[in-house]
């Protein structure tokens, strides 16, 4: 029986020097059936060029994207060309850490039949080497088909370059995203009933700089706040009875110092996106000074308080 096809999709944006350190990770596998994906929104040909010693070597299929599709976008074109009986979305400036690291994905599926997807420890380089491992919250981990809008909270999955998921799984990510794209996703597969493994290895590295989007939307508080009170209101009122998502936006108001509806209107937010729930915790913090409501065990009291006041939502 011939081996299972995997397929590595690589949406790519220049910077052809961290797409051929991703080849070259795929290339060291143990695993040799593969197909790599590379979707390439670079307004030039160099990706193109560079790629030129490795097309005997691999299965490399390219697309130069004219007008350029732009992020989330150029995943999803990346995905839908996939042909491998599994996939796996990985960023242009992450790579493949362990040599058998695709044959520990299949191995994980193979043991676990109804598993849809894998993902591993999400393990961080930064440009100097220093390597930062962020610890997968057990309780999250164990809860997350339960629970699975807390990942809103903590995203112990990772990017999406950590993640291996089974042929036939439709999801793509939400367009309209650039924070919170990959949670959306990820809830997306949990709320649909998709079944995980986690892997606690160093399977994937995730390579850190100056120019990734995560480091955009850091630098950009709007992006940031906008994209969480959109996902309230993809959530919906009902959410809140869980006090943890309702914890979890009394703090994002707080700590993003939002103080009236002109303030989310002024980030971007449309009246109609903002849920009647956030009105009414936004309401209550107007109430009181900015430096109290930062005073930990008195915004508690009053978000505990808010929440026990709140219209039981179905």
């Amino acid at each position: 029986m011939s081996e299972p096809k995997i397929s590595i999709c690589i949406p790519v944006y220049q910077k052809p020097e961290y797409v051929i350190r991703a080849i070259q990770s795929i290339a060291k596998q143990d695993h040799k059936n593969v197909e790599i994906i590379l979707s390439d929104d670079s307004p030039s040909s160099d990706l193109k060029l560079a790629i030129q010693p490795y097309i005997s070597e691999l299965d490399i299929k390219y697309y130069h994207n004219q007008p350029a599709l732009k992020s989330p976008i150029n995943w999803n074109n990346a995905l839908d060309k996939a042909t491998g009986d599994f996939y796996m979305l990985l960023h242009q400036d992450d790579w493949l850490e362990s040599d058998k690291a695709l044959s520990i994905f299949l191995k994980a599926f193979s043991e676990n039949p109804s598993v849809g997807f894998v993902f591993c420890k999400n393990t961080a380089i930064q440009p100097d080497g220093q390597i930062i491992t962020l610890q997968a919250i057990p309780s999250l981990l164990m809860d997350m088909s339960k629970r699975p809008h807390h990942i809103l909270r903590a995203n112990v999955i990772g990017p999406p370059s950590n993640t291996m998921l089974r042929k036939g799984i439709q999801i793509r990510y939400d367009e309209s995203y650039i924070w919170l794209v990959d949670v959306d996703y990820y809830i997306q597969l949990l709320t649909k009933g998709y079944q995980y493994q986690y892997l606690d290895q160093h399977l994937v590295s995730i390579g850190l700089h100056e120019d990734q989007t995560t480091v955009f939307c850091r630098n950009n508080e709007d992006v940031i706040v906008k994209e969480n009170i959109w996902f309230a209101h993809k959530l919906g009122n009902a959410a809140f009875n869980d006090v943890l998502i309702y914890d979890y936006y009394w703090r994002l108001l707080r700590n993003y110092s939002i103080r009236s509806i002109a303030d989310l209107n002024a980030m971007g937010v449309e009246n109609p996106k903002i849920l009647w729930v956030i009105r009414k915790m936004l309401n209550v913090q107007m109430k009181f000074p900015l430096a109290l409501l930062k005073i930990g065990p008195i915004s508690k009291l009053l978000m505990f308080s808010c929440y026990l006041a709140r219209p039981k939502n179905k």
